[in-house]
């Protein structure tokens, strides 16, 4: 807690972003049963997965850029605002060709507040401790990220998903409400920031994203971090249609095993972003993208319930222990003026593999069975961790 000492916005806005992302965790393990109950193909339920994400790679850069011109305040309550809507219009879709506009609004919604909390986040962190708050950032996700799965687990025992869906709409409102009543417009309002950075967002972002992809430790993380989205939007649209039909699993159970992985994920990401303070990013970049290669060369020959709650939960830890080191190297690896720009087109990159990920799902799942889709990831990740050997040690913030 010392590291928060003196900034409130921190804490408000991790607790906001708790919220938010709370009101899609809830639903994020039946979305796909849900999607097919209403009438989807498994080709359409790709498609609509890889809309989701794509949303998100054509407006997570823009957004970031269009903050510095509104002011992070508005486009934050904007996407607030967003967010709560979508939880709740779910319950009354009953066509499936109106999944498209609310997987879209739904992706908007986070597209736009993660780049600008992070970056509120980074900026009131020290290269010495950046690992470490930003270990305690990405906790709050990761606390969503367990949350929610438990949440879905317990109250589709009692309730329908539809009610679900309903119920789920009152997270976003609490991050709305506490977003207007704790946050002041003046703390992180466009025009305080930084000279050089509201100069940069003048000019081309194309240039910009040219001249930080010549930098070598942001090329290799955005090519990984491709990787990897690709293997969690295969999981994400996937997993809960073959843990139910082939696996013979309830909603309850599914929920459950996602809360598993949120449990290790959570577990992971502080105490990873403060390792990551002490031995160096790298490392533990190059080791967590190692995990989750292991977990999809084994995921697909895995049928006993108690071996895949485990190899579950080892996902969860490659997953949480990638975070903060990734963003944070990233961070450090590029001027100030243009990290703002890096962590975009990190979160970018992520949106993308998570499109071709769902797309994969959407081509392939009608051709070969689940299990070997799954099996697809493991060269792609492998791909992704070759990549990351070229990682150089030296950055221009933080050495190790």
């Amino acid at each position: 807690m010392q590291l928060f000492a003196g900034s409130k916005t921190v804490l408000v806005v991790g607790a906001v972003t708790f919220f938010l992302l709370l009101g899609s965790t809830v639903y994020e393990p039946i979305r796909p049963l849900f999607i097919v109950g209403v009438g989807a193909t498994t080709l359409e339920l790709g498609l609509m997965m890889a809309l989701f994400s794509l949303v998100s790679v054509v407006t997570r850069i823009p957004a970031s850029s269009i903050s510095r011109r509104l002011g992070r305040w508005r486009l934050l309550v904007f996407s607030l605002a967003i967010g709560l809507a979508t939880s709740a219009l779910y319950a009354f879709v009953y066509n499936p060709l109106l999944f498209y506009p609310l997987l879209s609004f739904s992706a908007l919604s986070w597209s736009v507040f993660s780049p600008i909390s992070v970056v509120i986040i980074l900026d009131r962190s020290t290269p010495s401790n950046r690992g470490a708050v930003m270990g305690i950032y990405f906790s709050t996700i990761g606390a969503a990220l367990l949350a929610g799965p438990l949440l879905c687990s317990f109250l589709t025992l009692f309730i329908g998903f539809r009610e679900l869906f309903l119920v789920s709409a009152v997270f976003p409102a609490l991050a709305l409400i506490l977003f207007l009543i704790k946050v002041k417009v003046p703390e992180i309002e466009g025009d305080n920031q930084d000279d050089d950075v509201r100069n940069e967002g003048e000019r081309s972002t194309w240039g910009n994203i040219a001249r930080i992809l010549r930098v070598r430790n942001v090329a290799a993380m955005c090519y990984a971090q491709v990787a990897f989205a690709i293997s969690y939007g295969v999981f994400t649209t996937l997993f809960s249609i073959y843990a139910g039909e082939d696996l013979g699993l309830s909603a309850s159970v599914i929920a459950l095993i996602f809360s598993v992985r949120a449990l290790t994920n959570f577990l992971t990401r502080l105490p990873a972003g403060r390792m990551s303070d002490d031995i160096g990013r790298r490392k533990l970049v190059i080791l967590s993208h190692a995990i989750i290669f292991i977990v999809f060369a084994v995921l697909p020959f895995v049928r006993d319930t108690t071996l895949l709650v485990l190899l579950i939960a080892i996902y969860g830890i490659g997953w949480g222990m990638r975070v903060a080191p990734d963003a944070a190297l990233v961070s450090e690896s590029v001027p100030s003026k243009d990290r703002p720009m890096a962590l975009a087109m990190l979160m970018t990159m992520f949106d993308l593999g998570s499109a071709l990920g769902s797309l994969l799902v959407g081509l392939a799942a009608s051709l070969i069975t689940i299990p070997n889709v799954f099996l697809l990831c493991a060269p792609i990740l492998l791909s992704g961790l070759l990549c990351l050997l070229f990682l150089t040690k030296e950055t221009l913030n933080y050495n190790h």
